[in-house]
């Protein structure tokens, strides 16, 4: 999902390596000062905070990150998208830059940093999204808020309209239930800043899922679910209203991701 499991693997990465002064000296390695991975894979139907992004068709995606042992890295992802994401005459891409810092606090781990959604070649530009977030780690618990600091917010906005402040609040509680095999449960909510009485768009997203380390490479399975509105109906279908495809509705993804 939008560098989510990059996000979520440079915050571990980093909680190892500060963790790491509690090993004796003499048997510890001496951590390298950059580390560089990548991940690609695919996936059956692309979802960002619970709409579908490519029409509900699959997507190939794939980014790498490099982070410093200080806990600061910069990162790139990218996946094939619909026009309905992307804009129209754009090339059906989605590219995502970010940049951040990770340290752990009394425990918790805390991720902050800024994102960049682009859409290459959507002359309008209405797409490009950009947002700074903070998330917090502690155990099997994951808290993000992003906040929205543009005036676009993913193609839901016209000319002359200020999307800016929008946040999106996202828990995900994840668990390892057997060897290999992890357990997750998401809760997300949007509060849309150009909500009205007349067009609500604010609306929760929740998924399930499991994911299996099969020598490296992640299967995954997930099932989306949606508490939306008339007005995140209307937004949120491909034709832009909701005689569309309905990008809402319930639905079931597999994956499959490599990391490097």
């Amino acid at each position: 999902m939008k560098t989510y499991l990059t996000l979520s693997a440079i915050a571990l990465a980093a909680a190892a390596t500060l963790s790491s002064g509690t090993v004796l000296a003499q048997a510890a390695a001496p951590a390298p000062e950059f580390t560089i991975t990548g991940n690609f894979g695919a996936v059956s139907d692309y979802r960002f905070r619970g709409l579908q992004q490519n029409d509900g068709s699959g997507a190939i995606q794939g980014g790498f990150d490099v982070a410093h042992k200080s806990g600061f890295y910069l990162g790139t992802w990218a996946s094939n998208v619909d026009d309905w994401a992307s804009g129209t005459n754009s090339q059906g891409l989605e590219v995502d830059l970010y940049g951040g810092y990770t340290t752990e606090v009394a425990g918790v781990g805390v991720n902050v940093g800024l994102i960049a959604y682009k859409y290459p070649g959507n002359s309008s530009y209405t797409s490009d999204t950009e947002e700074a977030f903070v998330g917090f780690t502690y155990g099997p618990a994951v808290f993000k808020t992003s906040y929205t600091l543009g005036k676009n917010y993913f193609a839901s906005t016209s000319s002359g309209q200020d999307a800016s402040g929008t946040i999106y609040y996202d828990l995900t509680l994840s668990q390892e239930v057997a060897p290999k095999l992890v357990a997750s449960i998401h809760a997300g909510y949007t509060d849309y800043k150009l909500d009205t009485a007349a067009s609500k768009v604010s609306y929760s997203d929740y998924n399930v899922g499991l994911t299996y380390d099969l020598n490296g490479f992640i299967l995954g399975a997930k099932y989306f679910w949606n508490d939306v509105s008339a007005g995140t109906k209307s937004y949120a279908s491909s034709a832009g209203s909701d005689t569309g495809t309905k990008l809402y509705k319930d639905g079931f993804a597999v994956s499959v991701l490599k990391a490097f």
